[in-house]
């Protein structure tokens, strides 16, 4: 008996993490190749494009939309770097300069065999519809090997005092997650994390881990490629999945790039033909 409930409360678990509904509306496209993760500020979402692999093309920089009219204001261009692709980008709480109309942006990096492990603390200024992008600081990230975790995706706290990071363990059946002290923030510094304060772990999807954010507690992650692609609500405290939707099944079989919070709304950036689909999700 205590078996055929075990296994009652296994599948009514498994119910409940997948028949979640969702409601999306699309938001804007954004015209320029190859998107990675971004994030928003106000009503205007920054969305980083680069790929290693090409230098000949002209998708190194940052996009930047207005959410509420759906229109690309600027492109701005990074440069070539064969080792640069950015695996998470958020917007931290504090600024450069009380005076700064946008909080210090963090860009985490990793590529180049699996060895490039940094993260940019980007100065966002505007003048107009013209950014600009001065890196202020530099966070190295510790190896691979001593946190046994591939392709990190770092991203400061919202309680402005920690940092996470997360990638998938080494056998590639975990997805991990791990908590450190943020460096203190002084320009022009290079700094490195310390020992992580706290590690837990969920199981993993088959598929890539693509971005994720947090909000009230828990992480939102997107996973996967357009033929399986995921959103996962983890809770922070108790280290559990609480819930997944399958982008597909919902009619979104695109490849999930960013995910977001615009006000109190839940969004995603997809890839679709190179370009960026931007939609809300309301989880019903």
């Amino acid at each position: 008996m205590k078996r055929l409930l075990t296994i009652a409360a296994a599948l009514l678990l498994g119910a409940t993490l997948h028949a979640q509904e969702i409601a999306t509306t699309h938001i804007c496209t954004i015209d320029r190749r190859l998107p990675n993760d971004g994030d928003c500020c106000g009503d205007l979402f920054f969305q980083f494009h680069s790929q290693n692999q090409e230098p000949e093309t002209d998708c190194h920089g940052v996009s930047v939309a207005d959410l509420r009219t759906g229109t690309t204001l600027a492109f701005t261009d990074l440069g070539f770097n064969q080792s640069f692709h950015n695996s998470s980008i958020t917007f931290a709480r504090r600024k450069a300069c009380l005076f700064d109309r946008f909080p210090l942006l963090y860009a985490s990096e990793n590529y180049a065999g699996n060895d490039y492990y940094k993260i940019h603390v980007y100065r966002v200024r505007r003048a107009g519809n013209d950014f600009t992008f001065d890196i202020l600081q530099t966070i190295e990230m510790p190896s691979p090997d001593s946190l046994g975790i591939l392709f990190p995706h770092a991203i400061p706290d919202v309680d402005g005092r920690h940092m996470w990071i997360e990638g998938y363990s080494a056998d590639k059946k975990r997805t991990v997650f791990l908590q450190f002290d943020l460096p203190a923030f002084r320009i022009g510094s290079t700094v490195e994390l310390g020992e992580p304060l706290r590690r837990f772990d969920i199981k993993r999807k088959k598929v890539t881990d693509q971005a994720y954010c947090m909000r009230d507690g828990k992480f939102y992650q997107v996973v996967g490629v357009k033929r399986e692609a995921w959103l996962r609500v983890v809770d922070m405290a108790s280290g559990t999945l609480e819930r997944e939707v399958l982008f597909n099944d919902h009619g979104l079989p695109y490849e999930p790039e960013a995910v977001f919070f615009w006000h109190d709304r839940l969004c995603v950036s997809f890839s679709f033909d190179g370009k960026a689909e931007i939609y809300t999700v309301d989880l019903l």
